[in-house]
């Protein structure tokens, strides 16, 4: 009996950590071991929130890409029990890895992991068949040696601009991290979900998304 709840117990704390899904998923090979998300060459025409793509008033398509540009709550689900929504985001064209939050007064490992767990649900509904396009999130120059491992080089990313231009500390902190995820990824598309913003990106692509909410407050008007 003692070796059942053993064995119960590892299993329970295995899955809290999603060590189970590790086993479909590739990694780098240094020192942070970040889950890998290869490239799909997809662009979707428009994006919606996962928040509101897990609603049934939700109508899919494959042009649609569903963003985690949200407040973490609203999206740790995911994390919690990240097969119980592979089935809703099929239906969708795709689906960026989630945005866990890399703030600057976060201790690094909380960023680490946070970049760790970005990267493993991204790469895990993957390995379900869901066309995945990487988030790309860091803090200070300090994040640079692990925010952007995971991420082959000339792959389809994600970034935001959301709350950018209201503060020169946080452009200057978003523009050293597109410069320098430029150099080492060297994208060959950026998908942006925010409002325009002043930046020479070297001549890649880029894409940018309407924050839905500022879109629906805007057609009240």
């Amino acid at each position: 009996m003692e070796n059942i709840k053993r064995k119960v117990g590892r299993q329970r704390t295995a899955t809290m950590y999603n060590m189970d899904i590790c086993n479909n998923v590739k990694f780098t090979k240094d020192f942070y071991e970040m889950p890998i998300i290869k490239n799909d060459n997809f662009i979707p025409q428009k994006l919606v929130g996962f928040n509101y793509a897990t609603t049934q008033r939700a109508k899919a398509d494959c042009n649609t890409g569903v963003h985690f540009y949200l407040d973490d709550f609203l999206f740790e689900r995911i994390w919690n029990k990240p097969d119980l929504y592979v089935n809703i985001l099929k239906k969708y064209g795709c689906v960026f890895s989630p945005d866990f939050s890399l703030y600057t007064d976060m201790k690094t490992p909380q960023q680490i992991y946070n970049t760790f767990r970005s990267r493993l649900i991204g790469a895990h509904l993957q390995s379900q068949g869901i066309k995945v396009i990487p988030t790309i999130s860091w803090s200070g120059v300090e994040s640079f040696d692990y925010c952007f491992l995971g991420i082959p080089k000339g792959s389809i990313v994600s970034i935001s601009t959301i709350g950018i231009n209201r503060n020169k500390y946080r452009y200057l902190l978003w523009s050293n991290g597109v410069t320098e995820m430029i150099k080492r990824i060297n994208p060959q598309a950026i998908l942006i979900y925010g409002n325009k913003i002043e930046y020479d990106f070297k001549g890649i692509d880029t894409f940018y998304y309407q924050n839905e909410m500022v879109e629906r407050f805007n057609n009240l008007k």
